[in-house]
């Protein structure tokens, strides 16, 4: 009898005490809350990063007697971007408008890039693409892109863990979002905004290569118009940029010697072919040609000419030395050894490009 009145009680639903089945506990609820509220203004503010117009990215590095210096990188949802990144410590200066990517750094960055041309593009802007840097910059700190990311990584770290909380110098509170690629800072007071993050989150290969962190700040107002002021002159900067995305070949195919008897003066007409791959079809050559002559008693001297030369032909070029002869009368046997190279140059559209920059920045509200 006992079972079945159990059984009548259970199936009528009436209510029986167990014991240890327990609720959170309040203090588990407290962090449960906690993690919610972090993960909030997480989300807030990637949304803000999201939805901004232009932002500017700070870092620092040292300069060459070791103080600090401080970057800065500005870029628009579009893509058009002005300034510095922090690359291996040194500063590679950066220009992007009208989907054209110009970089200016040292020799020695283009020569452990593996450009032969690099103490020539050490001295110029260069046209080139994202290759040339560590990092896709344009790509992965356009600020869509970069909540867009940071918003994976964020996913992907201990949810769980209890939120930290740390104060920056200047008294701002900030939600210190760790893992092991680095952490993302976010402001803990409403509205929420991204103060900073390792680089490393938005690309874990080659983003080390920018340093520990990044600080972000949106640009609106008389900044916004600033930029635009900034990218407008730095077209009209940039002149006639080395292109980076051309291969040129040259060598020298003929060449002749004519030197005038009892006066001293020695001639040299070389043929130059050049041999071009990739960039824009019809892009002048720019030859550079170097001819040493030297000969007994006389000593050498060495002469220089250039010329502008159509893609995938030869140009005849000549220059010419003068020696003194201490014997007139007297036959000196002359040899002239040439060199050539070849360099090719971006043509940037300046008028074309600010008319593009004016209506993006319209857009955009500057």
């Amino acid at each position: 009898m006992g079972a079945v009145a159990v059984l009548c009680c259970l199936v009528a639903g009436c209510d029986v005490a167990i014991d240890g089945a327990a609720g959170i506990s309040p203090a588990e609820q407290q962090r449960v809350d906690r993690r919610a509220e972090q993960r909030g203004a997480v989300e807030s503010a990637l949304k803000a990063l999201e939805q901004a117009p232009v932002v500017v990215y700070k870092s620092t590095i040292k300069d060459a007697v070791g103080k600090p210096a401080e970057l800065q990188f500005r870029i628009t949802r579009n893509g058009s971007a002005h300034g510095a990144l922090p690359v291996d410590g040194q500063a590679i200066n950066v220009v992007a408008a009208d989907k054209q990517l110009y970089l200016s750094a040292t020799p020695e960055y283009w020569k452990a890039h593996g450009l032969g041309n690099s103490d020539q593009y050490g001295t110029n802007w260069v046209r080139t693409d994202s290759s040339d840097l560590p990092v896709n910059a344009v790509e992965v700190l356009n600020p869509r892109k970069a909540a867009s990311t940071l918003r994976t990584a964020v996913s992907a770290m201990n949810r769980l863990t209890d939120p930290v909380r740390s104060k920056l110098p200047d008294g701002t509170e900030v939600y210190d979002v760790g893992s092991g690629l680095g952490a993302l800072r976010v402001t803990t007071a409403a509205p929420h905004r991204v103060i900073s993050f390792a680089p490393s989150l938005i690309d874990a290969a080659g983003g080390k290569t920018l340093g520990a962190e990044m600080r972000v700040e949106p640009l609106t107002g008389d900044a916004l118009k600033k930029l635009q002021t900034d990218l407008d002159g730095a077209i009209g900067g940039i002149g006639q940029p080395f292109d980076a995305l051309t291969q040129v070949s040259v060598s020298v195919v003929n060449d002749k010697l004519d030197c005038t008897d009892y006066v001293g003066t020695c001639r040299a007409t070389i043929d130059v072919a050049n041999t071009v791959i990739g960039g824009a079809s019809g892009t002048p050559v720019h030859l550079m040609l170097t001819v040493e002559f030297s000969a007994q008693s006389l000593g050498a001297q060495t002469c220089t000419a250039d010329a502008n030369a159509a893609p995938d032909t030869t140009t005849s070029m000549t220059c010419e030395v003068k020696f003194r002869l201490p014997n007139r009368n007297a036959s000196y046997q002359v040899q002239a050894k040439p060199s050539a190279r070849g360099e090719v140059r971006a043509p940037v559209d300046v008028n074309g490009v600010r008319e593009k920059l004016k209506s993006e920045f319209a857009a955009l509200g500057g």
